[in-house]
């Protein structure tokens, strides 16, 4: 007879082994007739496997063809998603939703402002130990969006590791107009993945499906995924969403087209759609849409390298973005509300602005440019590097973004492509009045320019020449322009 002890050890052993046991999603299918059969048979699957601390095997399924039926829930997710190369086809005529979800709850938490900008947090017992999410809000508004009518607010998240922050906030809590408000969450740095799937969101659907939504996520890589959408007249898409996170990746990813409307000048609609994320990183990603394929806010560094894609935005509140080896094209990459610098390294803007400044949010916030060996092919409609879009002179009643700000611009061999159609190329262009432009603007001090080869498509030198600006401009400070 064993001893009690060694019985106990090893039905302990059973119970992990067949905890830690795949499940096959070939067992839950084999009842499933149709598509809604199926959705319903992967819902089954994988909230099984969250129950179990287990994964779910996608062995011998080539492609799987689903229905979005009306009591259909967002499928939940392991921390280890493999697809094995699926190919899922989806019809969606009942509900806008996301198909799958990895999220996790945050816990009120009552903080000083001191605190929060110091970054030391070992005097409190919820944050002094482990990895901790700390989610900042500020209840009051951050600024209002001219022609939008709504308020902008703005969030921080920050990532604590034994009760220090690794990260700050974009910009300081601990001003009198700040309402601040905090919650947590417990984590750790245990590698979360979403991989190897091909989603075609199938035409004629009436609803939208997004394919993955990460909500309070530390350390997870979505890698190897291809969606794709047929033109619709839908919009406000949100293929992949990301809100409250850190320490995200996608690599090898690829959106053809998103839900963006067609026709309509209120068009939008992203296939990456990101609130409130610090450190992300984008790898070899390619996607176009009708609209464009960043929409963001509150981001808090963020990397794009070997990407090919048709616009970036961080719309209103942001801090240091870097773009390596990337090809941008037909449309903008654009800011408001930014800080920190803004850096280009190895990039080609094909008929796009390498930076605009967008003017609906009245934020016109201290930050700097770097832009090294790029190329950037002009054409009739695109031919400045930076745009700055102006309403009026208007002060923002927030303290923190009275006083209008322009960046400092540091340019290193930069190749631009002149056709015949564009006789002047600027540095800056102003969109604004000239009544706009007399009043001085703050933090510019200087322009530099080194190695700046002007060609035609050809390759000859173009007799075309990079100017200042195209309107003449006001600052607060002495500005040094070596051009």
């Amino acid at each position: 007879m064993m001893p009690k002890h060694t019985l106990t050890t090893v039905a302990f052993m059973i119970l992990t082994l067949a905890s830690q046991a795949q499940i096959r999603l070939s067992d839950y299918l084999d009842t499933a007739t149709d598509g809604v059969g199926r959705y319903r048979a992967m819902l089954a699957a994988h909230t099984d496997a969250v129950s179990q601390g287990t994964t779910v095997s996608y062995d011998g399924i080539d492609t799987l063809q689903i229905e979005i039926p009306a009591d259909a829930k967002t499928i939940p997710l392991s921390d280890s998603n493999d697809f094995g190369g699926v190919v899922l086809y989806v019809l969606n005529n009942s509900k806008h939703m996301s198909l799958f979800a990895m999220k996790s709850p945050f816990v009120e938490i009552e903080l000083s402002k001191e605190i929060v900008d110091g970054g030391d947090f070992h005097s409190i017992p919820e944050l002094s130990e482990g990895i901790v999410l700390l989610r900042l809000n500020d209840k009051h508004p951050w600024t209002f969006r001219r022609g939008y009518g709504y308020e902008c607010f703005r969030s921080d998240i920050l990532y604590l590791h034994d009760g220090v922050a690794v990260n700050s906030p974009v910009a300081p809590y601990n001003t009198d107009s700040t309402q601040l408000q905090c919650s947590y969450l417990r984590t750790t740095d245990t590698p979360k993945t979403f991989a190897n799937l091909t989603m075609h969101r199938v035409d004629g659907s009436q609803f939208k499906t997004y394919c993955v939504a990460l909500n309070g996520q530390n350390n997870v890589t979505i890698s190897n995924l291809t969606i794709t959408t047929p033109k619709s007249k839908m919009i406000s898409d949100a293929a992949i969403s990301i809100n409250n996170c850190t320490n995200i990746t996608l690599e090898d990813v690829n959106v053809d087209g998103t839900y963006s409307g067609y026709g309509s000048t209120r068009n939008y609609g992203y296939a990456f759609s990101m609130g409130n994320v610090w450190n992300s990183r984008f790898v070899r990603v390619v996607a176009d849409g009708n609209w464009g394929v960043f929409g963001s806010n509150n981001i808090n560094l963020i990397t794009l390298d070997s990407c090919d894609i048709n616009r970036f935005d961080i719309h209103c509140y942001g801090r240091d973005a870097r773009m390596v080896r990337c090809t941008l094209r037909n449309k903008q990459t654009q800011f408001s509300s930014m800080y920190g610098t803004v850096v280009y390294d190895s990039c080609r803007f094909i008929d796009c602005i390498p930076l605009r400044v967008r003017s609906s949010y009245n934020a016109y916030t201290p930050f700097d440019i770097v832009i090294r060996d790029c190329t950037f092919e002009t054409t009739l409609r695109y031919h400045s590097i930076v745009n700055f879009m102006m309403l009026d002179t208007a002060v923002n009643p927030r303290p923190e973004l009275a006083e209008k700000c322009w960046p400092n611009v540091d340019i290193e061999n930069l190749t631009i492509v002149v056709p015949l159609t564009v006789g002047r190329v600027n540095v800056f262009n102003p969109t604004g009045t000239l009544s706009e432009l007399v009043r001085p603007y703050g933090h510019i001090d200087h322009v530099r320019a080194s190695g700046v080869r002007l060609v035609t498509p050809s390759g000859r030198p173009s007799r075309a020449r990079l100017r200042f600006t195209s309107k003449p401009f006001v600052t607060r400070n002495y500005l040094d322009i070596k051009l």
